[in-house]
Formats: structure tokens, C-alpha cells, sequence
């Protein structure tokens, strides 16, 4: 009889052990493998920032260069901004140029042909994905 309830006692904590142990897990860490989204109100003062920047910079000569400027001016961190600005332009260079590489090699090719060069193309310059780090 002392055995049975032994057993029924440990039975029993080992159940509410786990069940403790269940509902105490800690969610992952923001970074780990997960983006961090963005808020409605992120977003809305976002969007705002960037109509301000497209309509200070609809007559200007280097689009690109204007936009730059116009974010990183209400940035926090304009250093951080300007940075990251300089990195994301380098990788749209280098995709441009790839996209050069790529139209000069199936140059004269139509249908079929132009589609499988430019996939042939795509597989040259790593499929398409961004670097690893």
C-alpha cells in the first residue's frame, strides 16, 4: 500500500514539475534569428520621414545622395545612419554591375535562350543570395 502511494506521490510531482517547467520557458532574445518588426507608430513616423525626403529631393541631380542626407539629418545616430547608408550603397553598385555583366553576356538572345542565359548568369554570381557573413 505504501509503495502504490509512493509511486501515485512521485508520479504526481514529476507531472507538476513538468508542467511548472512548461509555462517558465523564456522566449528567444530579439536577434536571435528573428527580426525585430517595427511598430504602427515605427512605421507611421517612417513613412512620414521618407515623403518629407522624397519631396525635398524630387529636383535633385544625385537622388540617391539627397535621400541619404535628408534621413540621416533626423537620424539619432547620424554616423550609425550614414554608415549603413554607405554600405547599402555599395551593395546596390555591386548588384548593378552584376546586372550589367549579366544583360552584355546574353546580348542578342530572345525567349527561351535570354531567360536560361540570365538564370545561367544568376548561378555564376552565387544564386542570387546575399553574402555570408
Amino acid at each position: 500500500m505504501k509503495s502504490k502511494i509512493a509511486t501515485f506521490l512521485g508520479a504526481a510531482l514529476l507531472c507538476s514539475a513538468l508542467a511548472v517547467q512548461a509555462q517558465t520557458s523564456t522566449p528567444p532574445a530579439p536577434g536571435a534569428g528573428e527580426q525585430k518588426r517595427a511598430t504602427p507608430e515605427q512605421r507611421e513616423k517612417m513613412r512620414a520621414a521618407m515623403k518629407g525626403a522624397h519631396e525635398a529631393c524630387k529636383d535633385a541631380a544625385d537622388k540617391h545622395a539627397c535621400m541619404t542626407q535628408q534621413m540621416c539629418s533626423k537620424a539619432e545616430d547620424k554616423a550609425k545612419c550614414e554608415a549603413r547608408a554607405k554600405e547599402h550603397a555599395k551593395h546596390r553598385a555591386e548588384h548593378m554591375d552584376k546586372m550589367q555583366a549579366a544583360a552584355e553576356a546574353c546580348t542578342g538572345k530572345r525567349g527561351d535562350d535570354l531567360k536560361k542565359c540570365y538564370q545561367e548568369q544568376r548561378q555564376k554570381s552565387g544564386g542570387g543570395k546575399p553574402p555570408a557573413k
